[in-house]
């Protein structure tokens, strides 16, 4: 008889599992609390074309399934140029190359990062933080001559980018731990359009021969209670109850955090290693213009400034791809905490996909902060609030005319908010944690003897942890456990640190 198999979710770690069972004959069953799928994963049209409010990256490290599910569903994908825009604290448009060479001084500070935590984990202090070791790095090249007090004003600034890959503070990021964030190497890709049709291909198994329950939340799995069937009960919110040979929970860990109590039973090295690793805050705002005044270039033929053109564009060759905001003292009443900003320019998208966009990225208390700000307002009323909030910034690009660039329409997340979501974003290593690698291979085990497993960023191999192929990657991982243990060929063993 087929093994029948119940998947908690139908994001990507959950429909690749479901692939790779059903592939081999299983029986299975997806219990899916939203009314679509995709998990984490989703778009929107509110602003007159398809776009992700989602996931949007493609973290390239290494051999990526995702890549190559974008060549097969024809999904562009977009490499940046690292052209860059700086703001510096006063609000001043920094030097084309100066802001450049701040970028490239920040990358390899942090390939620099990456590589001590990796050789010294043993020996860092749980305590000491990403933003910690940028703070040396940077007295040493202000000591060395190498950077002046300004410059190094802007390194430090700089440095806070690190926010918006892990949903929280440079100053909250491990450095012990820093080497779990593999993802740095590589090149980093968007999706220019959207991710739909890669959802869609890994979902073709799933949506055609599982047995799918949309809006049926999960309360509770349970030892099955037919003692001659080894097994789990799942129990939904709406009392039904289902037995199944094996159960794989691919919630959110956010989610995981808030409700621990429905595993059953749930072994103490499991809880410990769900409430040690974090859960990040990174949220997303969409701002839409009539143009991209910001990459219209106001030099004249001669090389000059045009009238009225008080900064130099930064790229007159180049559309620019990212701007950056560090530690703003010019809003005061809408920033008090001087939280820094940064955007990537959909202008700088192919000819076919470009869009005069700007996408912000927010994390941490900024995240919670807006949405705070926006939650439950609609039309123009949630419109004002965010232009309140987001106009001294765009304004002071290079370009901005107060008469012809106004922003048309806005379209912010509010994944903060959501509990389906596990009110967050994705796993992240903050200070504090003493065995996270460990943690995140004890959630990757789960607990089998029990017939219950994981799936999800959470549980990915550590050069994936916290993007869409680590999930993937995931979900096949844990769909080939089982298969063996469906096969006698494999092990459920408990976790065994």
């Amino acid at each position: 008889m087929s093994p029948h198999i119940c998947i908690i979710g139908a994001g990507v770690s959950g429909l690749r599992c479901a692939d790779i069972l059903l592939q081999n004959d299983c029986q299975v069953t997806i219990i899916e609390a939203r009314n679509r799928i995709g998990g984490r994963i989703t778009q929107s049209d509110e602003l007159g074309f398809t776009l992700d409010i989602g996931a949007n990256w493609v973290h390239s490290t290494g051999s990526n399934p995702v890549v190559e599910l974008a060549k097969a569903t024809d999904t562009p994908l977009h490499l940046w140029e690292h052209t860059t825009c700086l703001i510096d604290g006063a609000g001043k448009l920094v030097d084309n190359a100066k802001a450049n060479a701040t970028l490239d001084r920040v990358w390899s500070i942090l390939e620099e990062a990456s590589e001590y935590s990796k050789e010294n984990t043993e020996n860092i202090d749980p305590s000491k933080s990403l933003y910690d070791f940028f703070v040396d790095q940077a007295e040493l090249l202000r000591k060395a001559g190498k950077i002046n007090e300004y410059e190094h004003d802007l390194l430090l600034g700089m440095a806070e980018m690190w926010g918006a890959y892990v949903g929280d503070r440079a100053e909250r990021q491990s450095l012990k731990y820093f080497f779990l964030e593999d993802c740095i190497e590589g090149d980093d890709l968007f999706i220019a359009a959207n991710y739909s049709k890669i959802v869609d291909k890994i979902a073709e198994m799933a949506m055609s021969k599982a047995t799918i329950q949309f809006q049926q939340k999960m309360a509770a799995i349970q030892p099955c209670r037919n003692p001659d069937r080894p097994g789990v009960t799942v129990i939904t919110t709406d009392g039904r109850e289902q037995g199944f040979d094996d159960v794989v929970v691919t919630t959110p860990l956010g989610w995981l955090k808030r409700n621990k109590h429905a595993l059953n039973p749930l072994t103490p090295r499991l809880s410990q290693a769900i409430d040690s690793v974090s859960f990040g805050r990174l949220e997303k705002v969409f701002i839409q213009f009539s143009h991209a005044f910001w990459d219209a270039s106001p030099l004249l033929p001669n090389g000059t400034l045009s009238s009225g053109s008080s900064s130099p564009e930064p790229s007159p060759s180049l559309p620019t791809s990212f701007m950056h905001w560090v530690n703003p003292s010019y809003t005061p009443e809408t920033n008090p905490s001087r939280w820094r900003l940064e955007t990537v320019s959909f202008a700088a998208f192919s000819e076919q996909l470009r869009r005069p966009v700007l996408l912000f990225y927010t994390f941490g208390d900024c995240s919670t902060h807006i949405t705070s700000l926006i939650h439950g307002l609609v039309g123009q009323a949630r419109h004002d609030v965010l232009n309140a909030f987001f106009h001294p910034y765009y304004s002071r690009l290079p370009n901005y005319d107060p008469k012809t660039c106004k922003a048309e329409a806005y379209l912010a997340t509010e994944w903060c908010r959501d509990e389906l979501a596990g009110y967050g974003s994705y796993s992240n290593f903050q200070i504090g944690i003493s065995n996270a690698a460990e943690d995140v291979k004890c959630m990757r085990h789960g607990m089998p003897e029990h017939h219950i497993w994981l799936a999800g960023e959470h549980t990915a191999p550590f050069d994936g942890l916290g993007t869409v192929s680590g999930s993937y990657n995931s979900g096949e991982a844990v769909a080939q456990r089982i298969l063996q243990i469906h096969k006698d060929s494999g092990s459920r063993e408990p976790f065994n640190a």
